[in-house]
């Protein structure tokens, strides 16, 4: 039976052929929503005179990330490594005392440096902090420091745990110039003022986290790693 094109349709019926609703997409690390726009300035309050790349920097506005996190902002990271970094400098001490005890005086003392034995006690300290990071970034998905401040790091995609590999690459480039850095001061000592390229590294790694839309810093990108921090549950 052939519907009449003159009798008017009634509205409540369902029309024939429609397909149905996809349904919504799935929450996943992947996700990136865009990052929300700062508030207009009050008026009269004077323009901002830091350049927008330092503002992200120190901007701790949560931006949405996976399900139920947010991507870990550039403050909370720095004080998390800040901690960590503490950690490694007691083992760097303690490592000196025992090179120096074994190999002679070293600067660690004021004294005289002996070559031999501020290469070993480099060599030996960046092995353990090699080991503490790459463990806990695997282990315990995250640091110390981390862990201390809500952080977790897992795979970019699915946040799984990281392997070995991923950590490595991580703490390569991350850490790979102050450690080639801290080799060759030590063979040879006029180039310890190279350390500071080792500091203009880490601010150039700030950068790229501050700049990333997911936080992810050149060493999260070669890696495929993220960091993020869990949301605070409402009452």
């Amino acid at each position: 039976m052939s519907m009449d094109p003159s009798q008017p349709r009634d509205p409540a019926a369902p029309e024939t052929g429609e397909a149905p609703a996809a349904p919504p997409p799935q929450e996943s690390w992947q996700s990136q929503p865009q990052q929300p726009a700062p508030p207009p300035p009050a008026a009269g309050a004077p323009a901002a005179s830091q350049p927008a790349w330092m503002s992200n920097l120190t901007d701790q506005t949560p931006v949405a990330g996976p399900a139920g996190f947010f991507y870990a902002d550039v403050p909370n990271r720095v004080i998390a490594m800040i901690i960590d970094v503490v950690a490694i400098i007691i083992v760097y001490v303690i490592v000196g005392i025992v090179t120096v005890a074994l190999l002679g005086t070293d600067t660690i003392i004021g004294a005289v440096a002996n070559p031999t034995a501020l290469l070993v006690q480099n060599i030996l300290s960046y092995v353990l902090w090699a080991a503490y990071f790459m463990y806990t970034w695997v282990a315990m998905r995250g640091t110390l420091g981390m862990r201390l401040l809500g952080l977790q790091i897992g795979h970019e995609q699915d946040g799984r745990n990281l392997n070995y590999t991923q950590a490595a690459y991580r703490f390569g480039v991350l850490f790979g110039p102050q450690i080639v850095i801290g080799i060759l001061a030590a063979l040879v000592p006029a180039l310890g003022a190279l350390g500071l390229l080792g500091f203009v590294w880490l601010i150039y790694v700030l950068y790229t986290m501050a700049q990333s839309p997911t936080k992810q810093g050149i060493h999260d990108r070669y890696a495929n790693s993220m960091v993020v921090k869990a949301g605070r549950a409402v009452a």
